[in-house]
């Protein structure tokens, strides 16, 4: 009789329930949207990143050409009798000029709507800009030229493409930062320094304005020419203030030399050490306040300049910081995104003298 066993085995049976299937589903589609919503977060902080870098990529590139011309002004100063006909001593000369302070003071206020708020400065620099007519002068880049910067609250007609004679697309009023680039062959401080002027003689006493108001009170295009010799470097730009200041070991405090802001080269004081006469600023601190498109079009009002309270900040120099501060305050109430530019700018020409006191 054979014997015959029967091994029974049982076969282990691996998978998912319907509920492990779902619960799994359901973590997926959780981790999914967590993603999706992280994604899209991070893409919003990089467009509004991006785009607020974009929106002030002018103004950075303005302040920083600005400043770089700025660097380079020159006085020519040299030292000559103080009186040649009977001179007792010697004294600085220059027949060049440098002046900075507020616009609409050194200027005048231009024609109505438009508006010159904070400060401005203008002065002599070799940079050999000529008209492109001067078909002789090119290439002459010693030539001087009368430069300068300033705010202009106004529109764009003046820079706004044409087609046929027509202006394209609407006016819009800015502010904006204006860069004074006066012509080599127009360059007329010498007729009223030097003498060149047709009847006039030599006058280094000079301390009008004449030399850069006339032009910059000359008609915007598409008038008639002569035209202002003028464009704009950056739009919305609300605040430009300039600060001429001593070396750090001349004046810890950085506002004894014009404690009102204004610098004037014709002018004289008492004490030699803050004696600008027929001197550069060693130093000069720069601030530069700019918005974005943005905040423009939400603070528009017409040809109708927003109120920034401009016209009494920046009249002390010792208030510069709290004046920053409301200037600031002002912008947040209005919800406007802003940057301010703000640097130390050494006068390569200037060599601060304390031998002369008037």
């Amino acid at each position: 009789m054979t014997n015959s066993t029967h091994v029974g085995s049982s076969v282990a049976r691996c998978g998912f329930t319907l509920v492990e299937i779902l619960v799994s589903t359901a973590v997926l589609s959780l981790l999914m949207v967590i993603l999706l919503g992280v994604t899209v977060q991070m893409g919003e902080i990089w467009r509004k990143t991006t785009g607020k870098i974009e929106q002030f990529r002018g103004a950075r590139d303005a302040f920083e050409s600005m400043t770089r011309r700025l660097s380079q002004a020159t006085l020519n100063t040299y030292w000559d009798y103080d009186n040649p006909t009977t001179p007792t001593r010697y004294i600085r000369q220059s027949e060049l000029r440098f002046l900075s302070g507020k616009t609409e003071t050194l200027v005048g206020k231009p024609t109505s709507p438009n508006r010159w708020p904070t400060h401005c400065v203008f002065f002599q620099a070799p940079f050999g800009f000529v008209e492109a007519t001067q078909t002789g002068a090119q290439g002459l880049g010693n030539l001087l030229n009368t430069w300068g910067y300033f705010i202009e609250f106004g529109n764009d007609d003046a820079e706004r493409p044409s087609i046929f004679g027509a202006q394209i697309g609407a006016s819009r009023y800015r502010y904006r930062l204006h860069e004074f680039m006066q012509p080599a062959n127009s360059f007329n401080l010498y007729d009223y320094t030097s003498g060149m002027l047709a009847g006039s003689p030599r006058n280094l006493t000079y301390n009008g304005h004449e030399w850069f108001t006339t032009a910059m009170n000359l008609p915007l295009p598409p008038n008639t020419a002569p035209n202002r010799p003028t464009h704009i470097l950056a739009d919305n730009i609300v605040a430009l203030i300039f600060l001429p200041k001593l070396a750090t070991k001349d004046d810890s405090t950085g506002t004894a030399l014009c404690p009102t802001y204004g610098y004037d080269s014709t002018a004289t004081n008492s004490t030699a050490l803050l004696n600008p006469k027929n001197q550069l600023p060693p130093l000069m601190q720069v601030t530069l306040v700019a918005i974005d498109e943005t905040s423009a079009k939400r603070m528009e009002n017409g040809t109708t300049m927003p109120e920034l309270g401009l016209d009494t900040l920046f009249t002390d120099a010792t208030q510069m910081s709290a004046n920053l501060r409301t200037l600031e305050q002002t912008l947040i109430s209005k919800n406007s995104n802003y940057r301010i530019f703000t640097t130390n700018v050494s006068l390569n020409g200037a060599k601060w003298s304390r031998d002369q006191k008037n």
